[in-house]
């Protein structure tokens, strides 16, 4: 660890401001403010987490889709593509998986992927939806170009959130006396064989995840299975934020209370709710991804700014 450059967090409360009294004195008058410190009183509970977890869990059965003769009917990740693209990382029982890119436009076609196995696209648009339905979408039709049919089923108001859940995977390397947690896109290999060179994509993109409801439950896996080790969360790739901040906070006080380390490797980065699981380490560690005298010049960690007028945020 001592390869590694610590974070020091320093966090200042105090305004300086100097101002003119308005007297007609030559004399200047310094006014020091005492900022506030926001009160950590917010009350985590076990009620709590268990409702949240509980209802987003549904979302985790909205997609039932029949492919070559195997129904996928289990959600393990989710990411938008666009406003009308996402891609849904499915299982069958055996939690086999592959990768279902459903586009919700009227002339859509649907992609359906696994890497070396299946590159298969079907039209998803409204023509092959023979059974209007307010609360469920329905389609019919057949994969090119191995001419599997295909059903797919969705559930309308469900599918919406479904982003919601996250597309971080978490990767466990397990030594004698403590274990690395490793993120990475869930998606990676979809967009880098069917998305790259799109001019909607840029390279970030081919390895920026979020986080959510799965990123809570295989935490929360991996601290039953390894409960007593040291533990050391790395960020090695875009976190671009949460998806969902109400489990997001029981994400980071999880690492807080089982005392894990946090690191932002060289390869990886963090934002919004990412630099808040960051935060929520014990210890802190940031390797750089190229050598500066600045280490903001690098852009591995990144929170919200808000301004006034025409004040900046800096």
């Amino acid at each position: 660890m001592t390869s590694y450059r610590k974070l020091l967090f320093a966090s200042s409360f105090i305004v300086l401001a100097g101002c003119n009294s308005g007297s007609g004195s030559d004399s200047e008058t310094t006014i020091t403010k005492q900022i506030t410190k926001p009160a950590a009183d917010y009350n985590f509970n076990t009620e709590e987490i268990t409702q949240l977890v509980n209802h987003r869990k549904e979302y985790l059965n909205s997609i039932d889709l029949t492919f070559d003769g195997t129904v996928y009917n289990r959600v393990k990740f989710a990411h938008p593509v666009s406003d009308d693209i996402m891609v849904v990382k499915l299982a069958n029982n055996h939690d086999y998986n592959i990768d279902l890119m459903i586009d919700f436009s009227e002339d859509a076609q649907c992609i359906i992927y696994k890497e070396d196995m299946y590159k298969e696209v079907f039209d998803c648009g409204e023509i092959n939806k023979p059974v209007p339905d307010d609360s469920t979408t329905f389609i019919q039709s057949t994969s090119a170009p191995s001419m599997h049919n295909v059903m797919l089923t969705y559930d309308n108001d469900k599918i919406e959130e479904l982003p919601m859940i996250g597309s971080t995977l978490l990767s466990v390397e397990y030594y004698s006396d403590n274990i690395d947690i490793i993120t990475s896109f869930a998606f990676k290999d979809f967009y880098n064989d069917i998305l790259k060179g799109h001019e909607d994509i840029i390279e970030r993109d081919l390895n920026l995840s979020s986080l959510g409801l799965t990123t809570y439950q295989q935490l929360s896996k991996i601290v039953e299975d390894y409960y007593g080790q040291d533990m050391l969360i790395k960020f090695d790739n875009h976190i671009g934020g949460s998806m969902d901040d109400d489990i997001n906070i029981y994400t980071g006080l999880m690492i807080r209370d089982n005392h894990m380390a946090t690191m932002v490797t060289r390869n990886g980065s963090v934002f919004s709710g990412g630099t808040d699981l960051f935060a929520a380490g014990e210890e802190r560690y940031l390797e750089i991804a190229q050598p500066v005298t600045n280490i903001e010049r690098t852009k591995q960690v990144g929170v919200h700014s808000w301004a006034e007028d025409d004040k900046t945020a800096k």
